[in-house]
Parts: structure tokens; sequence; C-alpha cells
């Protein structure tokens, strides 16, 4: 196996994007999706009665053109094209096309004296509602289904009988605005599921003002770099396990999480992500295998790297609940939503400010239903002055 240059990929490949505009959640969730990919089924790890690969669902959440989702998911893909034996997917692919795409991709490599077979496929969706169009419940099951990377899936094919795919390992990294969410997942989909295996990654501008992006020599060269290591990496292949250290902290987190969730208090707090916070163990040890690919070939996990992984979780949570912000049942939950985040943004806002921000969306009485839920909720503090006739908005807080 050829020698690797880089100490760690993804700390190498921030450097990389540091002159572009996308967050660098983006750049580092990408990076990680791009690892997962790589690796695809090659590794996994033994967990009692389950095998767990490091295939990710991650998906990047911003407002249309501003935040530049698409800018962060082409590095990333454009790297992954170039690595020998690893299949993409188009995003723009029927459900019945992608299933005999990722069929024709089945490749077989050694893992120690036995030949393994994969069907490995990687799908990088810069719009996500085109890859997983409206509310397509069959397919979105299909994705459920394929995130566990079982052996064998069987499925219907038309006129033909039952057929399988052998070694599933599907990953993906896609990108939406919060408001397709609701045109892409139906309500019963929301809490468990497809959006319970995924992680979103939300940011609401763009990480900073990049007018013309420069790519020096040194830039050019370290992408060399990067490609040739992310080469090698695809090639690691077999067992990964904790190593006695890394075990310890994660038995521990383990069970601090299980005694936190069963008091009720949730790693991300909105009953949306219930499903999520149940699979949060599975996500991490995914993580963890990513964590310690981006350092070495010797597929031992450090505890080094299941820090890493808890860290780079525990910062996406702290936005994740955003993701659904417009998506619930009430009536005006979504312009709802979207007022306590311009409320949150400045902080203090005057109602005068508001109506001329949103009077295309926003009349007075949905703003008085809409202030009464604020002060209910505790997130808002609302002061009226009835000299000047003005109203004002203090951000409190989500509790």
């Amino acid at each position: 196996m050829t020698h690797r240059l880089l100490p760690d990929w993804i700390t190498a490949y921030l450097t990389f994007t540091q002159g572009t505009e996308p967050p660098k959640t983006y750049h580092r969730w990408t990076a990680i999706s791009v690892l997962a990919g790589a690796l695809q089924r090659r590794v996994y790890m033994r967990w009692g009665h389950e095998v767990i690969y490091p295939n990710l669902y991650v998906i990047l959440v911003g407002p249309s053109g501003r935040s530049r989702k698409g800018t962060a998911m082409k590095i990333g893909k454009s790297l992954l094209q170039e690595v020998k034996g690893v299949t993409q997917t188009s995003e723009s692919i029927t459900r019945e096309a992608l299933i005999r795409a990722m069929k024709s991709a089945v490749t077989n490599f050694s893992d120690g004296p036995d030949i393994r077979f994969q069907c490995a496929i990687t799908c990088i969706s810069p719009e996500l509602s085109v890859f997983l169009g409206q509310r397509d419940i069959k397919f979105l099951s299909n994705l459920t289904d394929w995130y566990d990377s079982s052996d064998q899936w069987t499925y219907e094919t038309k006129g033909a009988g039952i057929d399988s795919v052998q070694g599933v390992c599907f990953n993906l990294l896609g990108a939406t605005a919060p408001d397709w969410i609701q045109s892409m997942l139906p309500q019963e989909a929301i809490g468990g599921g497809f959006t319970s295996r995924c992680i979103f990654i939300v940011e609401e501008d763009k990480g900073q003002v990049v007018a013309k992006e420069v790519l020096s020599k040194a830039d050019l060269e370290l992408r060399t770099t990067l490609k040739n290591d992310l080469e090698i990496i695809a090639t690691v292949t077999g067992e990964m396990k904790f190593n006695a250290d890394a075990e310890l902290a994660y038995i521990s987190w383990y069970e601090n999480q299980e005694k936190s969730i069963s008091e009720n208090v949730m790693p991300v707090d909105d009953p949306r992500f219930s499903g999520y916070c149940e699979r949060r163990a599975t996500h991490v040890k995914k993580l963890s295998m990513v964590m310690s690919a981006c350092r070495t070939n010797n597929k031992m996990i450090t505890k080094e790297d299941f820090n890493n992984a808890v860290a780079s979780m525990e910062e996406a949570e702290q936005k994740m609940a955003k993701a659904f912000g417009g998506l619930g049942r009430g009536k005006f939950s979504e312009i709802t939503q979207i007022i306590l985040d311009f409320i949150e943004k400045h902080q203090v806002v005057k109602r005068s400010i508001l109506l001329r921000t949103f009077y295309r969306e926003l009349d007075i009485p949905t703003l008085k239903m809409i202030e009464d839920m604020m002060e209910q909720m505790k997130t808002v503090k609302i002061v009226r002055n009835m000299v000047e006739n003005e109203v004002t908005y203090y951000f409190l807080g989500k509790g």
C-alpha cells in the first residue's frame, strides 16, 4: 500500500477550501461524506449482532443561493470522481434506474481469506428535491433500508419477479433549502424512518465574503495530495475496532446519553428529532470509522477519533432543529419559524421593522397569534409601548 502524505485528510481539506465562501461546517461535512464514499463497504465494525458500515446520509440545509451549499459540494464531488473504483450516480435518476445502477456497480475485494462483494454507490445531489422527488414514500422506504448496508437487499421487478442487490452500500450527500423539505417529505416521514438516519447541517448564511477565489500553486499541489491520499483510503479493507481507551470513552458517553434521554434531556430539543436521537449511537460509530480513516490505514479507532466524531456531531446538532423549521401541522408553523429566526438573528426587533420586512407574508391578525405563541413558548419577551404605539421583541433563547 502506498504511503499517505497527509496526517489528517479532513484538516488538509479544510485548508484547501479555506479561501471559499461556504461555511466551514459545509466543507467539513462534505469532506466526511467524501471519505465515507471512498471507504464504501470495504471497512466495517462488528458490534454485537450488528455489522456497521461507514456510509452516511448528510444533508446540507440553507437558503437557496445564499449559503453556498452547491459550491461546497462541487469541490468534494470533483475529488471523489477521480478515485478509481468509486461509483457516483446522477442526482436526476428514477428509483428503478438507481437500483439498476447499484446492481451494476458490483465489485469484489479480498478481506483476509474471504472474497467479499459490494454494490456501493455515492450520490452527491446539490438539489435534493430533484433526487428524492415529491413525497415518494416508496423511494424513501428504499433509502431507509439501504442505510444499514444489508448483505442482500431484495426487490420486486416489473414482470421479472424478485431480484436482489448483493452487499448494498449507499452514501448520500444532499442539499436543500428549508422550504423545499415540505415538498419532498410527507409529514408522516418526519421523525423516524429516513430522517432519523440523516445528519442535517444547517447554516443561514455564507461563511465569508470572497469576491474572487484564487487557487495558488500550493493549493493545486494540496489538491493533488488530497486526491492521492483519497485513492489510498479507498483501498483500506477489513474490520475497524475501538482501542481500549476509545471503547471506554464510548461506553461512558453512551451511558450518559441514555441517562439524559431517560430524563427527557434530548441532544436535539425538538420532538421531530426523537428518531435521530435514538440512532445517535450508530451515527457516532460510523463517524468514528471515518475519523480514523482520515488519519491512518491501521483501522484502529482511538479516543481522539471518537472525540472528534462526537464534537462534529454535537456542533451539527446545535442548529439541526432548524432543518424542519417550517414543517409542522400548525397553520402558521412556517411563518412562525421565519419570524423566530429573524428575531434570534437581530436579538431586538421592533414590530414596525418586522412588518416592513414581512408584509407580503404577514397580516396583523396573524402576527398577533404568532406573538401569543412566542410569549407562551417563552422564547421572546414582548414589550408594548402604548405612548409610541410600538412593540419591541427581545429574544430570550430556546430554553
